[in-house]
């Protein structure tokens, strides 16, 4: 897996230069396939982009590469062979070679993985934005997975932030409505202190707590002794991700799709419902199914704490609409911190258009296989653009809203169907709120 590539390209107009060849490329290669078509030609525009994102994408890693992950998300409607491109920049992105990997190790562990560990893959077999995973095994014989900061990525991370920041403070000075400020300071804090794995280390413990009232949620155990700021070690859990899973979809049974499906629920909502905390970084490659169909959760650098305010009206939301009862949008988002600058009755509208969208599976048994969700929401952006930016979230929303976007793609991906209401309602009903 890992190339060529011996480090990440630094400075900021370096990499701005290589994203804007990436959009002319794509853009070209998109034209000539559209040629190629009307002229009755074959070829393979679509996937030769796909191919270029990942590769360009890949190198740069950082910031580039988050931003390449979170729009993957939204992938659903493209073309199969498309998607399967593009899903590699959750865990098959392009990776640096084994003897940067060794001297990062050294530096951060004082000797080389060969002497650290009874044996340490020099192959890769995870790739991501800020680190790659090997696998390694103790002097106890423990398997374990030995995350490895890329040399160099806090840098890249830092210059892509510095380029973003450019591009939203002149976004800032056309008025409030594209404003995004205080969305990419928020984004800044979050995205930075994932360079920290000792961090990380803290959330992976607390998540292991928080999910042990459920058996069949695994969380690895961590080695604290040879984890630092650049190297996080963790007991290796073994089995497909869910990404790889889902390429094989069509041939696993309904109910083995539900109860995956469902395990995820609980996996993303269970510490948020009791513990007002989200895992925000929810993408396929970070589950595996487990002997017994048990779900292993895997990366907790992004992980975000919910204010008590914005929680509450998320779960008043929840239980009215489980319940049939009607309810104020309004006044209750406002509430939690959202500004919403439009005449009461269109702001009602257009809240009640987007909660009717988004909390389908909590009103009804939903079919994630027939899910429009997604088309549902561009419909409202298309007819409703402007009014739209006139509600503001608050910037605590950002990353939860990132967690919920890849819960539904992970429910779509695995054609889960079947009512997902249970185990919601009895989380309602111990918090009070039912």
């Amino acid at each position: 897996m890992a190339g060529g590539q011996t480090r990440i390209p630094g400075g900021r107009l370096r990499r701005l230069g290589k994203l804007a060849g990436l959009t002319a490329r794509v853009g070209t290669d998109l034209v000539a396939g559209r040629a190629r078509q009307l002229l009755g030609a074959e070829g393979e525009p679509r996937l030769e982009s796909a191919r270029r994102v990942l590769a360009t994408l890949g190198e740069l890693k950082g910031a580039a590469l988050k931003v390449g992950q979170l729009l993957s998300l939204a992938s659903d409607q493209l073309p199969p062979e498309v998607r399967q491109v593009v899903s590699q920049l959750f865990h098959k992105a392009p990776t640096l070679p084994y003897p940067a990997i060794a001297e990062a190790v050294e530096q951060e562990l004082g000797a080389p993985p060969e002497k650290l560990f009874a044996s340490f893959d020099k192959e890769p077999f995870a790739g991501a934005s800020l680190g790659q995973v090997h696998r390694a095994r103790l002097a106890d014989g423990r398997p374990v997975a030995v995350k490895v900061q890329y040399p160099g990525v806090d840098g890249a991370l830092e210059d892509d932030l510095k380029n973003a920041e450019v591009v939203v403070r002149a976004l800032g000075v056309g008025g409030s409505l594209l404003d995004g400020r205080e969305y990419f300071e928020e984004l800044r804090r979050e995205v930075s202190a994932e360079l920290d794995y000792r961090r990380e280390l803290e959330r992976v413990e607390e998540f292991r707590a928080k999910l042990s009232r459920w058996p069949d949620l695994v969380v690895p155990a961590a080695v604290p002794e040879l984890t630092t700021r650049r190297v996080l070690v963790l007991e290796e859990l073994e089995g497909p991700t869910l990404a790889e899973l889902a390429q094989q979809v069509d041939s696993l049974p309904a109910e083995r799709r539900f109860a995956l499906g469902e395990r995820l629920v609980r996996a993303v909502y269970g510490p948020f419902f009791f513990h007002k905390v989200i895992h925000a970084d929810v993408h396929p490659g970070n589950f595996v199914v487990l002997p017994g169909d048990r779900l292993g959760v895997l990366d907790f650098g992004s992980v975000k704490r919910l204010s008590d305010p914005f929680w509450r009206i998320y779960l008043t939301a929840m239980a009215a609409g489980m319940e049939g009862r009607p309810i104020d949008l309004l006044p209750l988002v406002r509430e939690g911190g959202f500004q919403v600058n439009l005449p009461d009755d269109r702001g009602r509208e257009l809240l009640n258009a987007i909660c009717h969208v988004v909390g389908a599976p909590v009103v009804a048994a939903h079919d994630f296989s027939k899910d429009s969700m997604i088309q549902q929401l561009y419909a409202l952006k298309r007819t409703h653009a402007l009014d739209l930016l006139r509600i503001r979230p608050p910037p605590e929303a950002l990353l939860f809203y990132r967690a919920m976007g890849g819960l539904s793609h992970n429910l779509r991906a695995l054609k889960a169907s079947g009512d997902f209401r249970p185990f919601l309602r009895q989380s309602l009903r111990e918090l009070g709120m039912v």
